[in-house]
């Protein structure tokens, strides 16, 4: 039968008082509701925003004339980005002084070229700008360095970095960095010679240190800004001397000729003069043109959660942020300016707000930022030259900000709803913890007025001059338990009293039976006769087991204890046992050192002589008893196990009662009511130990467990 769970006063009363929380959830939705209007009012801002950076941008086509205005889909390759770089680069061929925000691009051999494979070679390349200088830095991943011969020109059979760009005058024009040792060296020009790129002059303009690594090596390079057009492509040539002179060409667009280089993505320093200033502080603003480059970008999603962090000066203030605080961060969702922005420095934007804006509707949505630590908000304005866009305006502000302006309004809210729901609660509970009190200790005295045996000691005491309902309570259990006692009394001396009044008309009966018995000669009477005399023979052996146990309750009271040895006693009783049973066999394990109790050795030994009897009446034919004695730190444990009839599960905390048993009635003269076990409970009882019966591990018996402590 399943546990139903407990409630008690206190628990119901706390469960009562949780009709306050209607309170804050009042709150709380006025809160939400605030919060909506809030998002509202927000999304409005961020588009008001973008359409006051497009509105001045329309119709000023010259703005956007700096890009190419038939530039390939920003999905080939070919394509470079130039980034702004916030110091001037170290030439070193190390990327260390490279901003971790620069986006870094990865090419592998392409498919399809003139060239054998060699093995794992890669390059990434690194662009930004930073004054009148470009810079790059190619990270070239190869097995191994083949380094130009010195005063070789032929460039095809060593590695080398090669890069082409348009001038600003369109001028197509090639150069190469082809050292015979790693640092710094010179560009060189490339020229054809019969049909093979060999060496021309050297660019005293261009900058580049060759550096090793564990991969292969890196290479640096700084490009004067004057120098570079429209167009711009990176290469590597890897040769492998092991693989029979393989090679890898790895290009970033096409390096032999003008048509298909890559075109070069500058941000156009008139928009962005324009947008900043028409920015704000909390907001990134980017302008995109037709095909989703960014050609400017000012602000950072960052900066508006730095801007909303302020010292806690007041004394209330720094309390509520050791007690409160951190009980709001984990229901609260708190703004953080630690999420991943996996848009920044992006170089293409895709997004469905640009894309509308793009067909000449503005739109506005939402979206998480990719690690789920911030919402942003993204607005998109088309920016027209009369009847055409050109472009969009794309500003974007995270939430963060609303964020804290509703949590600082929930935390005030939640603030005073729990002070007084703390007020209400304490006083609730300590209403309830009187009642407890007076309740729990009412229960224990009821519980102590009846001792293990079923004996009422007394009455109550507590409650019993308070006019409630626990007083009335109170008297009514000591009326209940005055007249239990007194029907317990009664039974007690009934034994005794039933055992006084048998045994005289037992005794007239037998002594009628025995003359009768002499001077009846029918065989048929005699019959009768002796049935009569094994009727009076088991009454009398009834009332000599109810005066047994009632007279070893009274001997308990007044007996003596003494220190004894259990394993001499256990010892002795079965050496009587294996003579009292010769035709049963007994397996003993008791330790050979002595097992030192405190109590009665005499009635341990009784105590033995009833499981011995017990597990003897229920054995099988030609199976063992085992007994065995064993200690631990605190207790001696004796068990006698029997194969035998199993115990049925209900009776098994009944056993240990009087005029309680479990042998099936068969006839005969000895009757069976139970007292053996009682007795046994009564003797460990005595002794402070405890005694159990249960069914053996194997199913194939049953065993009984007394432990008894040590001294």
């Amino acid at each position: 039968m399943a546990l139903r769970p407990r409630f008690g006063i206190r628990s119901k009363l706390l469960l009562v008082s949780l009709v306050l929380l209607a309170v804050p959830w009042v709150g709380i939705s006025f809160v939400q509701e605030m919060e909506r209007f809030l998002r509202q009012g927000h999304e409005q801002s961020v588009a008001a925003t973008a359409q006051a950076v497009a509105t001045a941008l329309h119709d000023r086509p010259k703005l956007f004339e700096a890009q190419p205005s038939a530039a390939t889909a920003w999905q080939e390759p070919g394509d470079l980005y130039l980034f702004s770089l916030p110091n001037a680069i170290d030439l070193d061929g190390a990327a260390r002084d490279w901003p971790s925000a620069i986006v870094t691009h990865t090419y592998t051999s392409p498919a399809g070229t003139d060239f054998a494979p060699v093995s794992n070679a890669a390059l990434t390349l690194r662009l930004g700008q930073q004054g009148s200088y470009v810079y790059a830095l190619l990270e070239v991943s190869v097995p191994q360095i083949a380094y130009r011969v010195p005063q070789q020109t032929l460039i095809e059979q060593a590695d080398h970095i090669e890069f082409a760009l348009t001038s600003p005058e369109g001028e197509f024009k090639r150069y190469a960095v082809s050292p015979v040792r790693p640092g710094e060296g010179p560009a060189y020009a490339l020229r054809f010679e019969e049909g093979k790129l060999v060496l021309g002059s050297a660019e005293p303009r261009i900058k580049s240190v060759w550096r090793e690594t564990q991969k292969g090596y890196n290479v640096e390079l700084a490009i004067p800004l004057s120098l570079l057009g429209e167009r711009l492509a990176f290469g590597v040539m890897a040769i492998s001397q092991s693989e029979a002179s393989t090679s890898t060409l790895i290009t970033t667009s096409t390096l032999s000729q003008r048509a298909g280089m890559g075109r070069l993505i500058i941000p156009s320093p008139e928009i962005q003069q324009v947008v900043q200033g028409l920015g704000r502080a909390t907001s990134r603003i980017r302008v995109v043109d037709k095909r989703q480059r960014v050609i400017a970008e000012i602000g950072s999603l960052k900066r508006a959660q730095q801007a909303l962090k302020t010292p806690d000066a007041s004394l209330s203030e720094r309390i509520k942020s050791a007690t409160l605080r951190p009980l709001f961060a984990r229901i609260l969702r708190q703004p953080s300016n630690d999420f991943t922005d996996d848009s920044a420095r992006a170089t293409r934007l895709e997004t469905r707000e640009l894309e509308s804006a793009l067909l000449g509707v503005p739109q506005t949505g939402r979206r998480a930022t990719q690690d789920d630590q911030a919402v942003i908000v993204s607005s998109a304005y088309p920016i027209w030259v009369r009847d055409q866009v050109i472009g969009a305006v794309v500003v974007e502000e995270t939430t963060n900000a609303m964020l804290t302006m509703r949590n600082q309004a929930l935390e005030k809210l939640l603030t005073s709803v729990l002070a007084v729901f703390f007020v209400v609660m304490l006083v609730l509970l300590l209403f309830a913890s009187r009642l407890s009190y007076r309740i729990r200790k009412l229960s224990s005295e009821a519980e102590a007025a009846i001792d293990l045996k079923g004996r009422v000691r007394g009455g109550l005491k507590q409650s019993a001059h308070v006019n409630d309902e626990i007083g009335d309570l109170s008297r009514g259990i000591s009326s209940v338990l005055e007249r239990l006692g007194q029907y317990n009394h009664y039974l007690e001396n009934m034994a005794s009293r039933l055992s006084h009044e048998l045994r005289t008309p037992i005794a007239v009966v037998r002594s009628s039976l025995d003359n009768l018995a002499q001077q009846t000669s029918a065989p048929e009477a005699k019959i009768y006769m002796e049935r009569a005399q094994e009727g009076v023979q088991r009454l009398n052996t009834i009332l000599t087991r109810m005066t047994e146990a009632r007279q070893l309750e009274q001997a308990l009271q007044s007996a003596e204890q003494e220190r004894f040895d259990l394993q001499q006693v256990v010892a002795g009783c079965i050496e009587g046992y294996r003579g009292a049973y010769p035709e049963t066999t007994f397996n003993v394990r008791i330790p050979s050192a002595p097992v030192l109790l405190s109590g009665v050795p005499d009635l341990i030994a009784q105590m033995l002589d009833k499981l011995i009897a017990n597990a003897v009446d229920f054995h099988l034919p030609d199976s063992t008893i085992d007994i065995a004695l064993a200690t631990n730190a605190q207790d001696a444990t004796l068990t006698i196990s029997n194969e035998g009839p199993l115990l049925p599960e209900a009776m098994a905390a009944q056993l240990f009662q009087s005029m309680v048993s479990v042998r099936p009635h068969k006839g005969g003269t000895e009757p069976h009511l139970g007292f053996g076990l009682y007795i046994v409970r009564l003797i460990t009882e005595y002794h402070r130990g405890t005694v159990s019966a249960t069914n053996r591990k194997d199913g194939a018996g049953v065993v009984f467990t007394v432990s008894l402590p040590l001294i």
